[in-house]
């Protein structure tokens, strides 16, 4: 008989208490009403105050001591605002309303913004009553949490929470252009203006560009420079491989020639560029569309990014979102015959339009034709908000100190003129300028509605895509899908648990007993280690939490089989559970070492759904190996201890009934 570790039953123990402790955050109720439904930094001093209810509605004070600008606070605000929308819909209030912090103000010693909630309530609930069953702040002590109680929870993903999955395709030939547009202007600038080099064109042809420059009479004779200066320029250019067309003589129009070919490299390394720009504007612009815990990533060698908004159920309103480009520029309407350029009908050929100028359309059809040259674009706004102007809906706009001196001069310089407001190559509207414009504030109309003036704020706010990107694949799923589907696979663990509790109990009785409990403990450990890595729990990954169930029952099958083999050799119950583990560790860890190294290929390779199957997988497999080769051994060191001289480890009703008894020798 051996004596019972008592650390190692102080470690398991342990190990319980521990899942226990991780898991309950994950519990609606308790994470509610013990920790409450701000995140930790907004609870504590510097963060949002206690709600108070005022005559229509609940106000709260923002404060940010730990800010270091106006957009901390405005960050701040979108996430007390969605928080807020959130906890509103579960309490059933509707038109809900959220101003303030909009223009948070600012100075030598505080930042602070106050935020206002209005709504209707079917229930007509008291203010109070409200604001207590919003469970912002919690009950459970600010000092004991993060070391007692951390505030991770087990994330639900988009198929078992709902939501908006998009997939955006990135336009990889615009993206180029764009390269070849730089190195068109790039080129011709720095010969022009640092060798004095009359470089005439510099056109697109195919995937090259085609440098042309204007020699003068010493062009190529001993003593000038402008030659070598330009061969030398173009060398130096890493990105470029020049080639001189006609052997570097003159062409019949008098030009020398030039084939640039653009390096493959850098067309890789634009491209790259243009996606991280892109990643960085969709997070902007979904992080003002206010929705919780959003997933947005690269898809791996692909030119498409993945987008998931838990939560979000207008697909259309997202989409909306996230695929305008956000372009907004400002330019002159082109005049004729002393008349503005513009019409609702008969819109001019190609070939009439001047080479300063583009031919553009309105959401209604007008036609317009405005100068390519750019007054401001949105590159300088500061601010952007929907407001009511008179009976409409509109869009304010406020630029910064640069964009205000060009908007203030060309405003100054085109009085009486149209300025045509262009938003992604569509003119929203074109108003006449009927005096200048000098405090750097404008409005863009275009028949909205509120939500899709908000949308446009946020865009604008946001920034503009570098390059074009268009949806490649739309869904939205619904929130009874997500419920249902965990509560199939709710229904799933449960059962297929139970009757893997039932079939141990039934064939191997005690050790069936001890291999069950060690089976419900490394259920609570996978969940626990979830919500301690802050994973997202998908339909895939609990699929793979059912399937760890029934693969973490093999090693204890294999355990007790084989200390029952040991047993009929006549062996005693010590030695024969010392030989069952001993002899079959080697044999359960070389099973489940194949099975991680699978796991760890889906998670380092995978994508989404395969990665979470992945991930659960393997903490499945960790946790099973702990419970059955270190759990369920200390149990049956308890049952040694307590003097047994016998193991009942045989099936029950009808099977062989043998019992071990305890020989010497």
């Amino acid at each position: 008989m051996q004596r019972v570790r008592w650390w190692r039953v102080g470690l398991i123990l342990f190990a319980l208490l521990l899942s226990v402790i991780y898991i309950l955050p994950s519990v609606p109720s308790f994470y509610g009403s013990m920790l409450g439904h701000l995140p930790r930094n907004m609870q504590g001093e510097g963060g949002v105050t206690k709600p108070v209810a005022v005559d229509d509605g609940i106000e709260f004070n923002l404060d940010a001591f730990s800010a270091k600008s106006t957009e901390d606070l405005q960050r701040g605000y979108r996430s007390l605002a969605t928080i807020l929308r959130s906890r509103a819909r579960t309490l059933g209030l509707t038109d809900v309303q959220i101003n303030g912090a909009s223009t948070p103000t600012e100075d030598a010693t505080n930042i602070r913004s106050t935020v206002k909630m209005t709504y209707t309530d079917p229930q007509s609930r008291p203010s109070q009553t409200l604001i207590n069953q919003m469970q912002l702040f919690g009950k459970l002590p600010m000092g004991v949490r993060g070391w007692l109680v951390p505030e991770q929870r087990i994330q639900l993903g988009l198929d078992l929470k709902g939501g908006v999955y998009l997939v955006l395709e990135l336009d990889l030939d615009e993206a180029q252009a764009q390269l070849k547009n730089e190195l068109q202007t790039s080129v011709q600038t720095d010969l022009r203006e640092r060798f004095r080099v009359n470089a005439r064109d510099v056109r697109v042809d195919g995937d090259a560009l085609i440098l042309s420059i204007k020699p003068n009479t010493d062009w190529g004779k001993p003593g000038d420079t402008k030659k070598q200066d330009t061969e030398d320029y173009l060398e130096g250019k890493e990105n470029l491989r020049h080639t001189a067309l006609n052997n570097g003589a003159p062409n019949a129009d008098g030009l020398i020639e030039y084939r640039l070919v653009i390096d493959p490299g850098s067309m890789t390394e634009q491209q790259e560029q243009a996606l991280t720009q892109v990643l960085e504007v969709l997070r902007n612009r979904i992080d003002a569309f206010g929705v919780s815990e959003p997933d947005i990533r690269r898809e791996p060698n692909r030119p498409r990014i993945i987008v998931q908004l838990p939560g979000a159920s207008d697909s259309s309103t997202a989409a909306n979102v996230v695929k305008t480009m956000g372009r907004l520029e400002f330019r002159m309407v082109k005049r004729q015959d002393n008349r503005t350029w513009f019409g609702v009908a008969n819109p001019p050929a190609i070939e009439e339009i001047p080479p300063d100028a583009d031919l553009l359309f309105s959401r209604e059809g007008n036609w317009y034709v405005v100068e390519k040259q750019v007054v401001v674009t949105g590159g300088d706004l500061v601010r952007a908000a929907p407001q009511a102007y008179f009976a409409d809906i509109v869009v304010g706009i406020k630029f910064d100190a640069n964009g205000r001196r060009r908007f203030g001069q060309a405003t100054s310089d085109h009085r009486g003129e149209n300025l045509a407001i262009v938003l992604d190559d569509t003119v929203v509207s074109a108003p006449s300028i009927d005096e200048p414009i000098l405090g750097g504030e404008a409005i863009i109309r275009g028949g909205f509605t509120q939500e899709e003036a908000a949308d446009l704020s946020r865009v604008l706010r946001a920034g503009a895509f570098p390059v074009g990107v268009k949806i490649a694949e739309e869904r939205t799923v619904g929130p009874s899908l997500g419920r249902e589907a965990i509560n199939n696979g709710a229904k799933a663990a449960a059962l297929g648990l139970l009757l893997v509790l039932l079939f141990m109990v039934f064939f191997y009785r005690v050790g069936g007993l001890f291999a069950s409990f060690a089976l419900m403990m490394n259920a609570l450990m996978i969940l626990a280690a979830l919500a301690l890595l802050g994973a997202t729990l998908t339909l895939p990954g609990l699929a793979g939490l059912v399937l760890t169930i029934g693969m973490a029952v093999d090693a204890n099958v294999l355990i007790n089989e084989r200390i029952k083999e040991e047993l009929r050799t006549g062996k005693t119950v010590n030695s024969a559970i010392n030989a069952g583990y001993g002899r079959v560790f080697w044999t359960i860890f070389d099973a489940n070492l194949t099975t991680i190294l699978t796991a760890i290929v889906l998670i380092q390779f995978g994508t989404g759904p395969i990665r979470g199957f992945g991930v659960t997988l393997t903490i499945g497999i960790c946790t099973s190996m702990f419970t059955s080769m270190f759990v369920t051994r200390e149990f049956f060191r308890l049952f040694e201890g307590r003097g047994a001289k016998s193991l009942p480890i045989y099936p029950l009703f009808g099977f062989r009934q043998a019992v071990a008894s305890d020989r010497k020798g």
